[in-house]
């Protein structure tokens, strides 16, 4: 059924050979019957009422409950509402309805304001004395502010309100969105940072802030997450969550959004002066405890805003000060290793031909690592809004830092090939290996045994700068535009190495626990007599991303029922990288300067005692590299000889678009167009372009098939530019003598052409059930391969040309399932979430360029659910949550002499929230996160050998929060 749609692609229609398509025809009828309905108005009645099912109970809790449904609050004198019951209602009602059911035979009435209603005895407002403003929160309410979001929207959609991105048990933006169904996170230091849609690679999610597409990078800390990673993926943790009022995630397309996200776009809001009214001052405290690091982790927000009539004000500020720690095992990967130059005596005769014909799989590198870091986050956000009944004017700065320092320590053997042999000296006298002839168990005699310790400096910043405007010209034309200016920089201003070496017995055994060895040293490795000064790295790293954009939007209503909406935006991107290394610089070429760890003065030695299965030393190391007269923060400044890398990358987009809209009782549409040109530069050694252009058609549209349920359709085409490691693929390293790597002239973005169904169901109590299926046909998919020989820029020297090309078409389908269960007459609830997903693609060896298998898409999870059970009543709610990611892969096809592909495996992430309103301005938090202490273990190979298994500990933070 989805292979059979296929969009119009406008490019072919000058080629002879394009056919139109039954769906062609399709959609040209579909325009016909539109341009009909221009010339024949019908006025459409709107449905104002809700369905509201509140079983008998007392007033007060009945009218929380009508609050809740309406999303609105409510005034009254408590004492009118003491010892009143209320009776049973069901239906669909509008706000005056429902109230006057309510309050039938009672002496009390009710007028309705802009923001809410007020209670009050008949038969005179004139006896109305000083009363109580009820302001509704809590979960139920926040859920339906949510599904009101997600129901406004013709394209298909989720959404979580501020109330729940505060309450939720977050410590950044990213865990905020980790219970939206289809949503799943990566994690780094015990946080969330990056965020997939529906099992997608994370650089094919648009993220827009305030409606302008925004870029922040940072990076792990570890080598096997990619360091220094330099995508189009925005990283969640650099922002607080305080900052933020909603967030959306759109799962269909429509022409009137900003292309480029074939996954789906993450629509962020900050919260506005005019979202509530009068003068608001809020500041919430919090102090923090990790399992590793113990207490010292802090986090305050604050926010304060007014309004002046038309006009307001906001100022608010987050800032999180936490140390982290993540300790571990891994391996440099497993290979095929001949042993030949060990003694092998102690071990049978098979064996020692097997080891010494590199038949069995060696784990390489055998690592315990502690990664320790401390981080400030900061963020503010400055508003200044005005809106009356034909204009609203929003002026927005948003700025924020993400800095720390980080430090790491790993104790591991470092002999020939990263094995613990020293050649002509190692004896290995026991082995073990298992039915896939790797060496899971091995003891050696007189190996080799090493450290490394390595400091960081990270700085990551974010400003953004908007002005928008949404003016009413007349009662049948509206006009919406945006200005805005947003800035980035990652920045390491040093990561700098010293290794150490020893001799030691040792054992690796992998027997007990496939993912993390049981690794033991004969010797007392808190020694200092029995180390040598080895050689050190160091490196200087910093990444720059600017946004440059425009947009404006033009609406015009015919009548109640039909709308035509058109408009253009205009985008500059701008990225440059720069990275200085300096490696190798042997401690014992270095005339007249310590080569023994016991010639080091003792304050720059650190006892490594965090892991939990070994204890040795760490180097305190830009301390000791200055001993050797090395300057740590400024490689320019030494004699040794560096590496300078510097890529640049200029993208201009423009596209624009028109949108038809058809609204009617019982069902809604939109169809639109969209036309969109890029054009992309990018300089490393030389300067090379690329340009294109899309016609980018959209459908969405609804059916209320009753007071209860919804169906919804969507069908659409949308781009995702390539990878910026795409675009700077000629200055990649070579790996092969014979391997040259070349820049294609005329790589193209990846297409995806989108079917999305909907059945979403409204029941009594605010209970909700969502059942989605979702089908991507995947064109144009970059792959490496080999440059055609015809090309005119193919290497020289008879080697092989290697290229970035769209060479690929892939798939990708699943089904989504939202189930928000509030139990009759008590006040529990339970929300569930599960997303199935399939999606495979080709993938080629990225060292010759020739195919290899088809597999799982890149951070494709078959599955992710997430649950969570709460209890909420006006002073008090409570949430336990539990998330769950599958396995899902990385890479593969890179280092294919080590592996096939390397990912993760399953996670079960549980967190915990209380929330305790003790007055009417007070409210004290407790948060839970990681509570079982979660291992993140990364595999290597499809065999699901060792690679790098991680914990970070659990963390706890306690806060009181004043509003007024």
């Amino acid at each position: 059924m989805f292979k059979s749609f296929k969009f119009i692609d406008m490019s072919k229609l000058q080629d002879s050979r394009y056919k139109p398509t039954y769906s062609t025809h399709a959609l040209a009828c579909l325009l016909l019957c539109l341009s009909i309905l221009i010339s024949a108005p019908v006025q459409a009645t709107k449905i104002n009422s809700k369905f509201v099912q509140i079983p008998a109970s007392s007033l007060s809790d009945s009218l929380r409950q009508i609050a809740i449904a309406y999303q609105v609050s409510y005034s009254s004198d408590p004492t009118l509402l003491n010892n009143k019951e209320s009776p049973t209602i069901s239906g669909s009602y509008t706000l005056s309805q429902a109230l006057k059911l309510l309050l039938d035979n009672t002496t009390l009435s009710f007028k309705i304001k802009n923001n809410g209603f007020v209670i009050y005895k008949s038969p005179s407002q004139k006896t109305i004395k000083l009363i109580e403003e009820i302001t509704v929160k809590g979960i139920r309410y926040s859920q339906a502010r949510s599904r009101n979001l997600k129901h406004s929207t013709k394209a298909i959609s989720e959404a979580i309100s501020a109330q729940d991105i505060t309450d939720i048990p977050n410590t950044n933006l990213a865990e905020a969105l980790q219970y939206i169904p289809g949503v799943a996170i990566t994690r780094e230091a015990g946080e969330g940072r990056q965020v997939s849609i529906r099992g997608s690679y994370p650089d094919f999610s648009l993220v827009t802030l305030n409606d302008m597409p925004v870029l922040a990078n940072n990076d792990s800390p570890m080598d096997s997450r990619v360091q220094k990673q330099r995508d189009r993926s925005f990283d969640f943790n650099i922002l607080p969550a305080e900052l933020f009022k909603q967030i959306q995630v759109f799962k269909s397309y429509s022409s009137d959004q900003i292309a480029g996200g074939i996954s789906g776009t993450m629509a962020l809001k900050t919260i506005s002066p005019l979202d509530k009214k009068g003068f608001n001052f809020v500041i919430t405290p919090e102090i923090g405890y990790n399992d590793y690091v113990g207490s010292g982790s802090k986090r305050y927000s604050t926010l304060l805003s007014n309004t002046w009539g038309n006009w307001g004000a906001l100022a608010s500020v987050a800032y999180t000060s936490r140390g982290s720690l993540e300790q571990g095992a891994n391996t440099f990967r497993w290979r095929n290793i001949a042993i030949n130059h060990a003694d092998l005596s102690s071990l049978s005769k098979l064996q020692s031909e097997n080891l010494a014909q590199g038949n069995y799989i060696i784990p390489r590198g055998n690592r315990y690592s502690v990664w320790q870091g401390t981080q400030q986050r900061f963020g503010t956000n400055l508003s200044l809004e005005y809106k009356n009944s034909t204009s609203h004017i929003d002026v927005d700065v948003l700025s924020g830092f993400l800095k720390g320092n980080r430090s790491e320590s790993h104790l591991y053997p470092r002999g020939d090939q990263s094995t613990p042999v020293i050649k002509e000296q190692t004896a290995i006298t026991s082995i073990k290996t298992n039915k896939d002839n790797e060496l899971v168990y091995a003891h050696y005699v007189d190996a080799r045994v090493a450290t490394e310790s390595r400091v960081q400096k990270i700085d990551t910043s974010y400003h953004q700068g908007q002005f928008s405007i949404v003016k009413k010209l007349n009662k049948r034309w509206d006009l919406h535009t945006i200005l805005g200016i947003q800035q980035s920089k990652y920045e390491i201003p040093y990561s700098n190495k010293i290794y150490t070496q020893g001799v030691s017995d040792v054992t690796i055994d992998y027997t007990q626990d496939p993912f993390y060895a049981d690794i033991n040293y004969s010797q007392n490795l808190q020694d200092i007599g029995m180390w040598d000064l080895f050689h050190g790295d160091l490196e200087y790293y910093q990444s720059d991303n600017k946004y440059l954009f425009a947009k404006i939007d033009l609406q015009h209503r015919f009548n109640d029922t039909f709308s035509l909406k058109f408009g253009g935006d205009w985008i500059s991107f701008t990225n440059k990288m720069s990275n200085l290394q300096q490696n190798d610089i042997f401690f014992n070429e270095i005339s007249n300067s310590p080569q023994k760890l016991i010639e080091l003065p003792e304050t720059l030695i650190t006892p490594q005692n965090k892991h939990k299965n070994q204890r040795w030393l760490s180097i305190n190391t830009n301390d000791a590299l200055a001993l050797y007269k090395i300057a740590p923060f400024n490689i320019t400044q030494n004699d040794a000889s560096y590496i300078r890398k510097y890529e640049h990358i200029k993208e201009n987009s423009q596209g624009v678009y028109t949108l038809l809209a058809l609204e009617r009782d019982k069902w809604e549409v939109d169809f639109g167009l969209r036309y969109q040109f890029d054009s992309i530069t990018t300089s490393t050694q030389d300067l090379s372009s690329i340009s294109y252009d899309l016609w980018l058609p959209s459908l969405n549209s609804t059916l209320f098939i009753n007071e209860h349920w919804r169906f919804r359709f969507g069908a659409s085409k949308n781009y995702s530019k390539p990878l910026l490691s795409s675009l700077n693929f000629a200055d990649s390293n070579n790996t092969l003598d014979n391997i040259e790597y070349i820049f294609n002239p005329n790589l193209k973005p990846y297409i995806s052409y989108n079917t999305d169904l909907s059945l979403e169901g409204d029941f009594s109590g605010h209970s909700s059930f969502d059942l989605s299926l979702y089908y991507k046909n995947l064109n144009d998919y970059i792959v490496t391969t080999q440059a055609p020989l015809a090309y005119p820029g193919k290497a020289a020297n008879d080697k092989v040309a290697v290229w970035q090309s769209n060479a690929e078409t892939a798939y990708q389908w699943g089904i989504e399932l939202n189930l928000n269960y509030l139990i009759p007459n008590s006040d529990w609830g339970i929300n569930l979430q599960s997303t199935y997903n399939e999606g495979r693609v080709t993938y080629y060896n990225s060292n010759d360029g020739l195919a290899l298998f088809k597999k799982n898409l890149p951070f494709l999870s078959k599955i992710t659910a997430s649950t969570m059970i709460f209890y909420d009543r006006p002073n008090l709610n409570f949430k336990l949550g539990a998330i769950f990611r599958g396995q899902y892969l990385v890479r593969a096809g890179g280092l294919i002499n080590d592996e096939n592909e390397t990912g993760f495996m399953p996670t079960m992430y549980w967190d915990a929230s209380v929330n305790y309103n003790f007055t009417k301005n007070w409210k004290l938090k407790l948060s839970a996160f990681n509570l079982c202490n979660e291992q993140e273990r990364q595999y290597s190979d499809s065999s699901l050998r060792a690679y790098n298994s991680t914990t970070s500990g659990r963390t706890f933070y306690l806060g009181l929060s004043y509003q007024y």
